[in-house]
């Protein structure tokens, strides 16, 4: 009973995440996959008030009015599919070939993504400045699966664990305007690799996904700005600009992370209470993310609405595709649900990954 539950976090990300050589190998993803922003198209270049701005837009951490920390906060993602493909790998002899190849073409076509991630963070207001300091651990795994006549499994998986640090800081001679400067060092665990029915059936797959794993560490930083006023006491408006990993991570023999450049609108309105954000984003401005150049894979929008207490609902649209979100939060206890699609085509609308959300944390309000 032990193996199978082990095969089957194997076949799917947990023995991916598991088998680090390092004596701690906590998860971790992209640089920017909050389930706050998410739910709103990913549009928060401009909107950066939260502890996302440290991923999202370092100037946002000036927005910081007090104390805050996140202390326990555990978040998992998963496509549409990706727990139907657990259950029925679970029901085979993972170790018979013909059972495995007949469950990879089932899926044959279909992209299975499943993120993990337990960060931990302190942000404080120290003058005109708001600093954060968090620990990252995130990590995600796709697996597209091709070839009816011989399945293959392509897997794709990054695990990064290491440190952030940023600070915003608003520019008392500019009115409105903040800048910020986040600096990382992380290490990261990739897989980047085909396998066949014949090699996730035998019995040494643990150990060649083991010895497929590539290591590397590396450091880098991120530059922000934000620039917010009123119009005419209607409606406050902010425009962001964004540079993530200004200096590419280079992993060594791991899979690199890019340089990405993202800019950004933001309108605000208060009204009985409630605040309504409408957000715009254009990310990945100088094509370093990705080989294709569509213009719609790079739009990003979305809206929220904060009620006075407890709830905030969000949607919006993310390369072509709805996204959903909503936040109940009781201070010291927040619950972040949220839905996307993901392009996985070479241009938006051609093939969608939906994707979902959840995330609980402990701590206090930023």
């Amino acid at each position: 009973m032990v193996s199978k539950m082990y095969a089957k976090m194997v076949f799917l990300v947990a023995a991916v995440l598991l088998l680090a050589s390092s004596g701690w190998a906590e998860p971790y993803r992209a640089m920017n996959m909050g389930a706050r922003p998410l739910g709103m198209g990913g549009a928060f270049t401009a909107v950066a008030d939260d502890q996302n701005a440290i991923d999202y837009n370092p100037a946002g951490l000036s927005r910081a009015r007090n104390f805050g920390m996140g202390i326990l906060n555990p978040l998992v993602e998963a496509s549409e599919d990706s727990y139907d493909l657990y259950n029925d790998f679970d029901d085979i002899d993972e170790n018979d070939t013909a059972e495995v190849t007949e469950l990879l073409r089932k899926y044959v076509g279909e992209n299975h993504h499943v993120k993990l991630a337990a960060d931990l963070y302190a942000g404080f207001r120290m003058g005109n400045a708001g600093v954060m300091v968090a620990g990252v651990a995130r990590g995600y795994a796709d697996m597209a699966i091709r070839n009816p006549t011989y399945p293959e499994l392509h897997l794709t998986s990054d695990i990064d664990y290491g440190g952030q640090v940023g600070i915003g800081y608003e520019l008392a001679m500019i009115p409105g305007l903040s800048i910020g400067v986040g600096v990382k060092a992380l290490s990261r665990k990739s897989i980047d690799e085909v396998y066949t029915a014949v090699d996730i059936a035998d019995d040494d797959f643990e150990d060649t996904l083991e010895d497929d794993q590539k290591d590397g560490n590396d450091a880098s930083f991120d530059l922000g700005m934000i620039w917010s006023g009123e119009i005419e006491g209607l409606t406050r408006v902010s425009l962001g600009l964004a540079g993530i990993n200004i200096k590419e991570m280079d992993f060594g023999d791991a899979r690199d992370q890019e340089t990405q450049y993202n800019a950004g609108v933001a309108f605000t309105q208060s009204f009985f209470g409630c605040t309504l954000t409408e957000a715009f984003d254009y990310h990945d401005i100088t094509d370093n993310l990705a080989e294709d150049d569509s213009t719609e894979k790079k739009l990003h929008m979305g809206a929220e609405l904060k009620f006075p207490m407890l709830l905030a609902i969000r949607g919006g649209l993310s390369q072509g595709y709805y996204t959903a979100g909503a936040t109940v939060d009781f201070k010291v206890l927040r619950f972040d649900v949220a839905t996307y699609g993901e392009e996985m085509g070479a241009y938006a609308g051609q093939k969608e990954d939906r994707r979902y959300v959840a995330q609980v944390s402990m701590g206090w309000s930023w």
